[in-house]
């Protein structure tokens, strides 16, 4: 997973910072408060699970995520589970990657900040 620059103890991945943006833009806070995962759909191809739990919580895909990751899929498929400090991975294909996932999260971002314009 890219992270952003900053001192060891403060590193987070890029994508994890993109997520939390989407969830500000959103007006969505303290996940640890629902029932189970905050779930969004970006676009038509990617979806997004995050587990604001100490315990692994299934999501609505029946996937288990760990304890304070995101669980990602592609066109329905796994493509990826991370931790905002702890890393993870991602698919690494063509179409499905880190770069076309972050872009996907930046443009539901900006389109639900549109929305609230």
């Amino acid at each position: 997973m890219k992270e952003q620059i900053a001192t060891e103890a403060e590193k987070v991945s890029i994508a994890s910072v993109a997520v939390a943006d989407l969830a500000a833009a959103l007006g969505v806070s303290s996940i640890k408060e629902l029932p189970g995962c905050w779930e969004y759909n970006l676009d038509e191809n990617w979806f997004i699970a995050v587990n604001g739990h100490r315990e692994p919580t299934a999501c609505s895909k029946n996937f288990k995520v760990a304890p304070f990751h995101c669980y990602v899929e592609w066109c329905g498929w796994p493509a990826g589970e991370f931790h905002p400090t702890r890393g993870g991975f991602i698919a690494a294909g063509g179409a499905a990657n880190e770069d076309t996932f972050i872009e996907a999260i930046q443009r539901a971002t900006e389109k639900a900040k549109e929305a609230t314009v």
